[in-house]
């Protein structure tokens, strides 16, 4: 298992343990989260819902096992409660590409963590660890998960299907990802500055990443 650990203003990133299944296993059982994020059906009981957390978290260490880099549990960083998930894991369903995956439980919608993981995983693999490309997949009418792609340097390809459902299928070459990185630290930077009398709501964050809440699927 790896030591590894990220993270953001709000979160702490750290691949999930056994004893996580039990928080894991509550949004296994919200058809909205499992649906769109998992490409199944939710667990029927609680006790169903931590059986099938346990097996994802086995699946997660064993890919960071092998590969050295997987999916984070994303926590709240004050509280250790756990927001979701984000990380990079190669799907075979698509030829072993190395695809995103991020969840952010029903209570932590709309206050803008899946922006906040997502960008953070990239920074890591393409800054830290020097990945050349980054691929994403999401359900048709998934558009936050669109957005957020598209943001952060995604470029759309040939749609695809996955497990029955079609999706859109997307690439971030590093290139890209750092083009649109330098836009995001030149707004860091201009969020620095102190508002003046006439733009009140500079500083305020932008009404997109309100709108996010369950983000970018990979699928198991």
């Amino acid at each position: 298992m790896s030591s590894v650990v990220l993270e953001t203003d709000r979160t702490i990133l750290r691949p999930f343990e056994p004893a996580d299944a039990l928080a894991f296993g509550v949004p296994m059982r919200d058809s909205n989260i499992t649906e769109t994020t998992m490409f199944g059906a939710p667990a029927r009981t609680n006790e169903e819902g931590v059986e099938q957390a346990m097996e994802r978290i086995i699946d997660f260490s064993k890919h960071w096992s092998r590969y050295g880099f997987g999916i984070f549990g994303a926590f709240d960083r004050w509280s250790g409660a756990m927001i979701g998930y984000c990380g990079l894991r190669h799907l075979d369903e698509f030829d072993g590409d190395i695809h995103i995956s991020t969840m952010v439980d029903r209570p932590y919608w709309l206050a803008g963590f899946a922006l906040e993981i997502f960008r953070r995983n990239l920074e890591y693999v393409f800054l830290e660890r020097g990945f050349e490309a980054v691929h994403g997949t999401a359900r048709t009418y998934q558009m936050a998960s669109v957005r957020l792609m598209e943001r952060n340097g995604f470029i759309r390809q040939a749609d695809r299907t996955l497990r029955d459902w079609p999706v859109f299928y997307y690439k971030c070459p590093r290139e890209a990802f750092l083009a649109r990185h330098v836009v995001y630290l030149r707004e860091c930077l201009a969020e620095l500055k102190p508002a003046s009398p006439a733009s009140p709501f500079i500083n305020q964050p932008p009404v997109e990443e309100a709108a996010e809440a369950v983000e970018v699927s990979a699928g198991r």
